[in-house]
């Protein structure tokens, strides 16, 4: 074996170790280490409030960590209570009236052939057995998928039933986590440190200004989308008199936060749907939110993304679809993030990945 592919052979075997190492910590270690990681991000956040309070007024660290960290939680618990209330309320009154909305859908449904078989009649001979068929086929899909997508959401009940245990060991590791990190969090950044030397130390100190410039750029950016989107959405369907407002408006813009997928996923059949059943008003609002929705969008987004480093289309895409493929829709998310990252780094002057 030449010189030349023993190089090659150990280029494709360092690169795939490091991958492979990289998918554990992620896969893995990232996992287990959230809640100490969330904590110190927060004790990173409050250490400069800390540190005005101990010269203000002479106060203990232990004592103005401990309560600022204790009213931060308490802020954070009731803002998510007060949401949670409400969502659950208007989840509430959705199941309790879902039976008389399944004992109406069949009527719905047949309404809605008819339509579509009244339009078929309109059509040229020509294409009518084509439409028929086609008419068939998708009420038969359609019954399936209502059925599977019933199945779905009661095995995701069960299974986050099961999760509850988790998710309360979690939440209780990170708070506990936060209160000891905030109370000794100048001792822990100095143990740290210490075990990087100087060189590596300044390295170090450019990949964290860059991870946090790429980090709190992205999440700004996307929360400013989903707030506006959410705003919008809420102000629509209250002035359609669309009951479940608030949850509506919630889980659309959650829907459209995620890749892919927009608020014309939810919208555009909806306002279909509605034009078939003749609740033509209703379907023009919606196909009007939409349009707004869209408008308002294409408008803001080059504005608040301009402040992150551009990506080429073609990387972006290709960093959603290797996460997708790896992770889930949260590969989806997370992939590009990191891809940003790493050319942040590169630009830097940190990593040499690629000329």
């Amino acid at each position: 074996m030449s010189e030349k592919h023993r190089n090659f052979i150990g280029f494709i075997l360092y690169w795939g170790l490091i991958l492979l190492l990289c998918w554990i910590g992620v896969r893995y270690v990232l996992l287990w280490l959230m809640p100490f990681i969330i904590a110190l991000a927060v004790a990173y956040l409050m250490e400069p409030t800390v540190c005005y309070l101990r010269e203000k007024f002479r106060l203990r660290r232990g004592f103005v960590s401990s309560v600022l960290s204790f009213i931060l939680l308490a802020l954070l618990i009731a803002v998510i209570t007060v949401l949670c209330l409400n969502l659950l309320q208007q989840s509430v009154r959705l199941f309790k009236a879902l039976p008389q909305y399944l004992a109406e859908l069949p009527g719905y449904f047949t309404v809605l052939q008819e339509r579509l078989e009244h339009f078929c009649a309109s059509c040229p001979k020509s294409i009518q057995s084509w439409l028929e068929q086609a008419i068939s086929y998708g009420s038969g899909q359609l019954t399936a998928w209502v059925a599977r997508v019933s199945a779905d959401c009661v095995g995701a009940a069960a299974e986050a039933l099961k999760d509850i245990p988790t998710i309360f060991l979690f939440s209780a590791t990170t708070v506990l986590a936060i209160f000891f990190t905030a109370a000794r969090y100048p001792s822990i950044v100095a143990f740290l440190r210490r075990q990087l030397p100087p060189q590596k130390l300044r390295q170090a100190g450019g990949v964290k200004d860059n991870l946090l410039s790429t980090l709190s750029k992205w999440f700004k950016a996307q929360c400013i989308l989903l707030a506006v989107t959410f705003s919008e959405l809420l102000v629509g369907l209250l002035l359609i008199r669309q009951p479940y407002a608030l949850l509506l408006a919630a889980v659309i813009a959650v829907i459209d936060a995620l890749p892919v997928f927009g608020t014309g996923t939810v919208l555009l059949p909806w306002a279909a749907v509605c034009l078939l059943l003749q609740q033509t008003p209703k379907a023009i609002a919606l196909g009007a939110l939409y349009a707004v929705i869209t408008l308002v969008r294409s408008f803001l987004e080059p504005k608040i993304m301009a402040a992150q480093v551009n990506l080429p289309p073609l990387a972006a895409l290709l960093a959603m679809y290797v996460g997708f493929c790896s992770f889930g829709v949260a590969g989806m998310i997370l992939f590009p993030i990191a891809l940003l990252f790493l050319k942040q780094l590169r630009d830097a002057g940190y990593l040499n990945l690629w000329k």
